[in-house]
């Protein structure tokens, strides 16, 4: 009993369950907010948590949705697939990507949300289920798989080129997209899902067969 309880524990998005609330908490505890958010004067001033702690803070509920909702959908995913994988992945991605802003646009003095991550595990979850259809030379897949991948970068030059959010309106808010965020994030993904992990045992296999092992059968 206690084997199987473990092993379905495994299995569960535990980490993607406790994050997002971690977000939900802290767009709606509104006194911490101002503390968690990157800003740039803050940062100036010692404050580096605020390099990993602004993906957890959203601007305003609709960001919140968006952001969120897609991270715990693609969390839970890749979590499920790899749980190694996934957490080296957010944990880069997390670090690198206001590290990137913070270089690569000077000018920009607020950031916040979960979309830099949301991309990072889009690419994650793209490239794990090219590798499990690697062995079953299913080519139709592979191609639809390629074209997912491809649509991130469409979605980065979209709101390079336009100034809009594809998914969040923010057409009449002082809201913008930053997709610098997004590239980073998706070339993270990208790397975690084709690292080479060294493997301990069968924790690291993929986990995609849900039969739960038991006692033999009568």
């Amino acid at each position: 009993m206690k084997s199987t309880i473990r092993y379905i524990a495994k299995r569960l998005p535990l980490i993607t369950l406790c994050l997002t609330a971690v977000s939900l908490a802290v767009h709606f505890f509104h006194p911490i907010r101002p503390h968690l958010l990157y800003t740039r004067a803050n940062l100036l001033d010692g404050e580096f948590w605020r390099l990993v702690t602004c993906h957890w803070v959203h601007l305003n509920t609709d960001h919140l949705l968006w952001s969120t909702s897609t991270f715990l959908l693609l969390g839970a995913i890749c979590e499920i697939i790899n749980r190694r994988r996934y957490l080296l992945t957010v944990g880069l991605s997390s670090i690198l990507i206001p590290t990137a802003i913070w270089v690569g646009t000077p000018n920009l003095q607020v950031y916040g949300g979960l979309s830099g991550l949301d991309c990072a595990l889009y690419s994650l979850v793209i490239v794990m289920v090219i590798r499990l259809e690697n062995p079953s030379r299913n080519r139709i897949w592979k191609i639809f798989y390629a074209v997912m991948l491809i649509l991130l970068p469409a979605k980065i030059i979209y709101e390079m080129t336009s100034g809009l959010t594809y998914f969040v309106n923010n057409a009449h808010t002082e809201m913008v997209p930053v997709p610098l965020s997004h590239l980073v994030g998706g070339i993270v993904g990208i790397l975690g899902g084709i690292i080479e992990m060294r493997k301990s045992g069968p924790k690291d296999l993929p986990v995609l067969d849900l039969h739960i092992p038991g006692p033999a059968g009568k």
